[in-house]
């Protein structure tokens, strides 16, 4: 099946004992998901053991690299590049000073609704910017993660640049992973926009939605990973360029998983938290990061692994 709407998809949860929905936020929150992983896994939860992961964006990459058999070489790796951060960025293709780079970030940080026609506004905007191309995000995706072949049970998400419509892609879409996460991750004015098949796509989570785990319905457990919750936490300042959904419509984790639960699932909701003025795109955050996650990762596993 090519890469198709989640409204032609349809739920991935039906018939899985355990799923996790991993969401978008950053380098930061790459680094934070791979040490929180990392964490559970040496208090004896696995998440490796899941049946269906849903990544966006961030959590694209992360959950890839736990369902590919990589966490650990994939968390090595982004140590060595929070050591170095001008390296890093380099390495990442990141580079935000251009005229076009600015407008895109501009107008997905003003857009205060999300419907189809401002996705379809902060899309084009997102085509428009003059970020590297493509083909060197994809290479730089692949770099970092080590993988060749799709990650069984993985789907990542991503959003339609002309039509605003968010997408679903896993092993049997016809791209790579590396394009695929690479697809999820290409936030408007920073990477990307990044082809899957005919369609060009930008961040998975500039939607209504940073993690999609309402595509986990019919799960017996799920994890939800998400970095904000500002209607618990409502915060004194926004980076307007990260977490669209929550910034729009707070309390986007906590209302997927009333529904899910609604619907029969035992689910636990991790919330990161951190200081919503951090530069999540600034690799001097990554060492932290992978520090505060594993913390929390050891501090949460008791509770999650009577659910898991």
């Amino acid at each position: 099946m090519p890469v198709v709407t989640m409204a032609e998809q349809g739920p991935i949860g039906a018939g899985a004992a355990r799923a996790v929905a991993l969401g978008g936020g950053g380098e930061w929150f790459v680094a934070w998901m791979a040490g929180y992983a990392s964490g559970l896994l040496e208090a004896g939860v696995d998440l490796a053991q899941a049946d269906v992961t849903i990544g966006t964006s961030a959590g694209s990459l992360v959950g890839a690299a736990i369902q590919g058999g990589r966490l650990a070489p994939f968390t090595d790796v982004l140590r060595q590049l929070g050591a170095n951060p001008a390296a890093a960025n380099k390495e990442l293709n990141i580079s935000v000073g251009a005229p076009s780079q600015a407008r895109a970030r501009t107008v997905m940080g003003q857009t205060d609704a999300i419907t189809p026609a401002t996705l379809q506004e902060i899309g084009r905007a997102a085509m428009a910017a003059r970020n590297a191309p493509d083909e060197s995000y994809v290479a730089s995706v692949q770099g970092v993660l080590g993988l060749t072949d799709w990650p069984a049970g993985h789907y990542t998400t991503s959003t339609d640049c002309y039509t605003g419509e968010s997408l679903i892609a896993g092993g049997d879409s016809g791209v790579t992973i590396a394009q695929a996460c690479a697809a999820s991750s290409s936030l408007p004015g920073v990477n990307g926009p990044t082809w899957l098949g005919d369609r060009l796509c930008m961040d998975g989570g500039v939607s209504s939605s940073s993690t999609h785990a309402d595509m986990l319905a019919g799960a017996t457990f799920v994890l939800i990973i998400a970095m904000f919750d500002f209607k618990a936490n409502p915060p004194k300042h926004v980076n307007p360029s990260f977490g669209i959904a929550e910034r729009v419509n707070p309390g986007t984790a906590e209302r997927e998983a009333a529904a899910l639960r609604e619907q029969g699932s035992s689910v636990h909701v991790t919330i990161a938290n951190p200081d919503p003025t951090t530069d999540f795109m600034d690799a001097a955050t990554i060492g932290p990061a992978i520090a505060d996650g594993v913390s929390r990762g050891k501090a949460d596993a008791e509770a999650i692994a009577a659910l898991w």
